[in-house]
C-alpha cells in the first residue's frame, strides 16, 4: 500500500511542472495606441495565445476579445462591429462605426 502511494505521489510530482506549463496563457502587451480623431481615448491591446490568435482590446472603458482573421499584411483581429489591423507601430481601428488611425511608442 505504501509503495503504491509513493509511486502515485512521484508520478504526480513529475507531471506538475508539465501541467502548469500548459496552463499558462502566452501574453504580449498591453500595448497602448494613441488614435487620431480621438486623442483623449487610448486603445490598449494585449495579444493572447501562443500564436497571438486573440487580442484583448480596451477602448473608452469597453473591453472586447477579438479573434485573429486573414490579412494580406500585418495582423487583423475582428469582433462584432470592431476590426483592428496592426503592422509594426501603426494600426487602423474601426470601433462601432468610428474609423481611427493609431500609433504606439512601446
Amino acid at each position: 500500500m505504501n509503495r503504491s502511494l509513493v509511486i502515485v505521489a512521484t508520478v504526480l510530482a513529475a507531471a506538475a511542472p508539465l501541467s502548469s506549463a500548459h496552463a499558462k496563457t502566452t501574453m504580449r502587451g498591453p500595448f497602448v495606441f494613441t488614435c487620431s480623431g480621438d486623442p483623449e481615448a487610448a486603445l490598449s491591446v494585449t495579444f493572447l495565445g501562443a500564436n497571438a490568435n486573440r487580442a484583448k482590446l480596451v477602448f473608452k472603458g469597453e473591453t472586447v476579445m477579438a479573434k485573429q482573421a486573414m490579412a494580406a499584411s500585418g495582423a487583423r483581429y475582428v469582433a462584432k462591429n470592431i476590426e483592428f489591423w496592426n503592422k509594426g507601430d501603426d494600426a487602423m481601428v474601426e470601433w462601432r462605426g468610428a474609423k481611427l488611425n493609431c500609433t504606439t511608442h512601446n
